[in-house]
């Protein structure tokens, strides 16, 4: 059982760098190992998610359906395989990369990992079926549509509003996979899944700075990264807020890669596209976050030019299109009514909207939750790192101008968001602020760590200065 459910993983994982090398604009754009297996991993999580809510829309929740991916990877293996014999191929991808990070660093980053993986496996060990989220939601929808055979979709009944199943498919739909790779439900594979999503966060965060920055800014932010507890803790928890936090922070090194490469290919902002589909498959969040980033892309185009801009929308709208008719199927055809939206009246809301006590203390509570987050004992991540920017400086690069803005004023607007969400529907707010808004935040973390760090000097670059 445990061999079959690496054997998922690895599935997973290979075919999403092999669609990716297949997909990549090559020899415009020259293909990096790190990156490319790391953001190619992410992509295979989401895409085998998608292909099972497919296969089980045809056929439920079958057997069947291992053998069937498999056989897909290999045909996709193949036409990588004979893309890759036509293709030229230069020695590294194009970045800023300013020689080998120092040792202290490695030691540094290398121990909080192993201390992020004990803490993890040590979690998971306590609590082998996750928190109240995971019970109420994420593993209870997994194990009613894996029990569910060919009733699988009335794991979607608006009889258990309590346990949101309107909710997107993303992590459920990996849990089911990986019992029908293993033979049978097991708490490993949640477990696995959970596993996956937390430490791929950090391979793709460090693997994205050392393709566009330096090893030192890849081992930095993902040593910042690992050593935010509620990251581990929560990533233990088996909720989606990791997961769909994972997508964030792809659809950014998407958008930064076609900030870099746009001219030559839009093949980036398709992808950055389809990295949104899928966090907008992964959490309702998600679905916040598509007219943010548009939102931001039209930022970029009153700063930086709109032609660069039309083209990136067109590339990103092209590649949301398949996972909005994902999501779309999935919401008109088995999602009940979202049970938020179910208990909001006119009358309420406008009570809420007319209510300056619901702002204030909205307003005070982002305050507080942002100006603590990531605390380790130590001190605040915030400080630590505004501290750290102060230390070593902004760098500028003309070239990153028009996804940074994209990627700033999307940030900005996910936070605005919520802010609203906050005032205008939340019913018992105290309470869903104190249980919410570090989730929310943690959502957007790694994505915000991946913008500092592209716009921070490296510790060489700061160095070099001062000589």
């Amino acid at each position: 059982m445990t061999l079959a459910l690496a054997l998922s993983l690895l599935v997973s994982v290979a075919a999403g760098v092999i669609v990716l090398r297949w997909v990549w604009p090559d020899p415009e754009v020259a293909w990096s190992w790190p990156l490319g297996t790391a953001l190619g991993a992410a992509f295979g999580l989401g895409l085998s998610s998608v292909l099972l809510y497919l296969w089980m829309l045809a056929f439920g929740p079958t057997r069947g359906f291992p053998l069937v991916e498999s056989s897909l990877l290999g045909v996709a293996a193949i036409l990588a395989l004979a893309r890759a014999r036509r293709s030229a191929h230069r020695p590294s991808p194009s970045g800023d990369r300013t020689g080998h990070p120092r040792g202290y660093l490695i030691c540094a980053g290398g121990l909080a990992l192993v201390a992020a993986v004990a803490a993890f496996l040590g979690l998971v060990r306590r609590q082998p079926h996750g928190e109240w989220d995971a019970w109420m939601n994420w593993d209870l929808r997994a194990r009613m549509m894996f029990r569910g055979g060919e009733s699988w979709s009335t794991a979607f009944s608006n009889l258990i509003p309590w346990s949101h199943p309107d909710y997107p498919l993303m992590v459920q739909s990996l849990v089911v996979r990986s019992w029908l790779y293993a033979g049978g439900e097991t708490m490993a594979g949640p477990a696995l899944v959970a596993a996956a999503f937390t430490f791929g966060t950090v391979l793709l965060l460090a693997a994205a700075l050392l393709a566009f920055r330096s090893a030192s800014q890849g081992v930095v932010a993902s040593l910042v990264l690992v050593s935010t507890p509620f990251f581990i803790v929560h990533g233990a928890s088996f909720y989606g807020d990791v997961p769909v936090g994972l997508f964030f922070l792809a659809t950014f090194i998407c958008l930064a890669l076609d900030g870099r490469h746009g001219v030559a290919t839009r093949r980036f902002a398709v992808l950055a596209g389809l990295a949104t589909g899928l966090a907008m498959w992964t959490k309702n969040e998600g679905v916040m976050f598509v007219p943010a980033v548009v939102a931001g892309i039209l930022v970029s185009g009153w700063t930086s030019g709109w032609p660069r801009a039309r083209r990136t929308l067109a590339g990103f709208g092209l590649g949301l299109l398949p996972m909005l008719l994902v999501a779309a199927s999935f919401k008109l055809r088995l999602a009940p009514r979202n049970d938020l939206l179910a208990t909001l009246g006119i009358e309420r809301t406008l009570g809420w909207i007319a209510d300056p006590r619901r702002y204030f203390l909205t307003l005070r509570e982002f305050v507080a939750h942002l100006a603590t987050f990531g605390n380790n004992g130590v001190g605040s991540a915030t400080w630590l790192l505004i501290a750290y920017l102060l230390a070593m400086g902004i760098r500028r690069r003309d070239g990153d101008r028009l996804w940074t803005a994209t990627a700033a004023a999307a940030l900005a607007l996910m936070l605005v968001g919520h802010y609203i969400v906050f005032v205008t529907m939340a019913y018992d707010l105290p309470r869903l602020l104190n249980s919410s808004l570090d989730r929310l935040l943690l959502q957007l973390w790694p994505s915000i760590l991946f913008l500092l760090f592209m716009v921070i000097r490296t510790p060489e670059e700061a160095g070099h200065s001062r000589t």
